[in-house]
């Protein structure tokens, strides 16, 4: 990427613009995004609500199709709880009073600004800005309006988002992997020794005393008092691992 300028995000972007005026019944049904319903891992709108118009007009964040939704409490913000509205119902969306509306001008694309935001560079300097009080601080409007960022052309912007979006992708398919075999390696126990509680294998069941040696610091080998025994370690954070 060559260089370029940097521009707020208030000249590019409409922080939280009105609510569009158009005649709509109350009983519409709308996209209603609790804080919940934001994964920071994904930075998406995970489980959407459907509410009807009547229900959410007033007291809610109001946005629309393409718009950025950015949390601006914390912990949320320095989660990456931050996501593009997209398939509303109705092309209409409520939300958290938590989170800014940032909508995209012509010189900048959606996903550009989401991708932005999410930076942890950019969510370390909004943390520096906090107002507020202990567990109820937030990012002040001032900071989302005169917070710079990278402006370069719109097909440079594509090159990159394409590029982000991949590893994107590839960031998802390792967070399921791991989460895989996390689940892979106690079934994996379980299919090879049994339930440890029910122990449908009927393994004789010992005390700890009986089968390894004094749990202490450092590698032991001693056995225990009736001379038989397995050395055991204990790491720093007081876990016993047996060898």
């Amino acid at each position: 990427m060559t260089s370029c300028d940097r521009v707020p995000l208030g000249q590019i972007c409409t922080v939280n613009p009105r609510a569009a005026r158009r005649a709509v019944a109350d009983d519409t049904l709308v996209t209603f995004v609790p804080m919940t319903a934001v994964d920071p891992g994904t930075g998406t709108i995970s489980v959407p609500q459907q509410r009807r118009l009547a229900e959410v007009a007033k007291g809610f964040t109001a946005f629309e199709e393409g718009d950025v939704l950015f949390a601006k409490i914390t912990p949320c913000m320095q989660n990456g709880k931050a996501a593009i509205a997209r398939h509303l119902s109705n092309g209409i969306g409520r939300g958290s009073t938590e989170f800014y509306v940032l909508r995209p001008g012509p010189r900048i694309l959606g996903e550009y600004v989401w991708h932005s935001v999410r930076q942890p560079q950019f969510r370390e300097a909004a943390k520096r800005s906090f107002t507020g009080t202990a567990g109820q601080q937030r990012v002040p409007r001032s900071f989302i309006e005169n917070a710079s960022i990278p402006l370069p052309p719109l097909d440079e912007q594509r090159r990159i988002v394409d590029i982000l979006n991949r590893a994107a992708r590839i960031e998802a398919l390792r967070r399921r992997a791991a989460e895989r075999l996390r689940e892979f390696v106690p079934a994996l126990f379980v299919r090879m020794f049994g339930d440890p509680v029910e122990n449908p294998l009927a393994w004789p069941a010992h005390s700890l005393g009986d089968c390894c040696v004094q749990v202490q610091y450092g590698t032991s080998t001693k056995a225990n008092d009736r001379g038989v025994g397995v050395p055991m370690y204990r790491t720093a954070c007081r876990t016993g691992i047996i060898q």
